[in-house]
């Protein structure tokens, strides 16, 4: 984990980059976001039976509130960074963005609606203090089970062909990209009183993986496998309820 993750996307041509490069038309993280989204709009119609208030913490610019667009009453996006609430607004995100301090965001209140809790592409990336804040700002909207859903990606999953990088000594611990395992992941839920309900995959493979020669392949076997085969998947979402 970087030391400074937390600032890195106060500049400006971070935030750039970040959205237009890391997700531009092809690009490995494009491609499981597509993935994702129609997970997405296929599960939540069916988890509530009214469209449910979407709060989205460590929003950034606000990808996931667009990806569940016509699915929510309202998505509430709460970022510490101005620059990726702005590049948000820029691409049309729908819903509040809410500029938070650290260790500041707190749910919109919404009574009479279920909550949707989302996290994506934060947990791999910060230390336990920071993933502490993100359970406690999920239980202040899903105060218990009925309440609504959390999802939670992680990005790194150690339970997948990502930890050969680190088996064979290729993975940089000074960077931000390390992996979290089931076990870490149910710990963190466990500690919040959530009870793991489902777990969602979309690519076994890596991002080095869908460069030629062999994309072809890649594409091909996690648009077969990578839903059945989830737990193996480097890049995962699960959905919990509160206990």
């Amino acid at each position: 984990m970087a030391a400074n993750y937390t600032e890195v996307f106060q500049d400006p041509n971070a935030v750039e980059k970040y959205a237009e490069d890391t997700y531009a038309p092809g690009t490995f993280s494009s491609i499981v976001s597509s993935r994702q989204t129609g997970w997405l709009r296929g599960f939540v119609p069916t988890a509530f039976g009214v469209p449910p208030v979407h709060h989205d913490f460590a929003c950034g610019t606000g990808r996931v509130a667009r990806m569940l667009s016509g699915l929510v009453e309202v998505s509430h996006g709460y970022d510490t960074s101005e620059a990726m609430l702005a590049k948000g607004r820029e691409l049309g995100t729908p819903g509040y963005a809410h500029l938070v301090g650290p260790g500041g965001a707190a749910p919109a209140a919404s009574p009479g609606r279920p909550a949707l809790v989302t996290a994506f592409r934060f947990v791999l990336n910060v230390d336990e203090a920071l993933r502490d804040q993100l359970m406690e700002f999920a239980s202040a909207a899903l105060p218990d089970a009925d309440a609504g859903l959390l999802l939670v990606e992680n990005h790194g999953n150690a339970a997948s062909l990502r930890h050969l990088r680190k088996t064979f000594g290729r993975l940089d611990a000074s960077t931000w990209f390390q992996e979290l395992s089931h076990a870490e992941m149910r710990a963190l839920f466990d500690r919040h009183r959530y009870e793991l309900v489902g777990v969602q995959g979309f690519t076994l493979f890596t991002r080095g993986c869908y460069r030629a020669p062999v994309a072809w392949f890649a594409k091909a076997t996690d648009g077969l496998l990578a839903s059945p085969m989830s737990k193996r998947c480097t890049d995962v979402v699960y959905v919990a309820r509160r206990r």
